[in-house]
């Protein structure tokens, strides 16, 4: 099993937007950079959470199965979740840390954060 630091993954992948959609008439430019210091202003210290995968799952886990990550942003109910063991950034939502649901949301930092 490989180990990645999270923050440093959240470094080195933020500049993927390929998951990101920008409206119609919207400048793409002004959105992902607003987009991205929104992100930066909610970086924290990576702390461990877990939330209960909601519809419609994730490729390797089930709706009602828990699972875990590190939190490595979080920012009025929407936390972004570093998954060491797939490599892969996903979206916890909820108002209590201890009460997180996990949408299936997953992929670039900045994909997630928009969602």
């Amino acid at each position: 099993m490989t180990s990645f630091d999270p923050l440093a993954r959240l470094d080195a992948q933020m500049s993927d937007v390929s998951d990101v959609y920008v409206g119609a008439g919207q400048d793409a430019e002004s959105y992902i950079g607003g987009l991205e210091r929104a992100l930066r202003e909610a970086v924290c210290a990576p702390f461990l959470v877990t939330a209960t995968v909601d519809e419609p799952g994730f490729p390797n886990a089930n709706v009602g199965d828990t699972i875990t990550g590190q939190c490595v942003a979080h920012s009025e109910g929407y936390w972004l979740v570093y998954q060491s063991e797939n490599d892969r950034f996903m979206c916890f939502w909820g108002a209590d840390v201890d009460n997180l649901g996990a949408p299936g949301i997953f992929g670039s930092p900045l994909g997630c954060w928009s969602a």
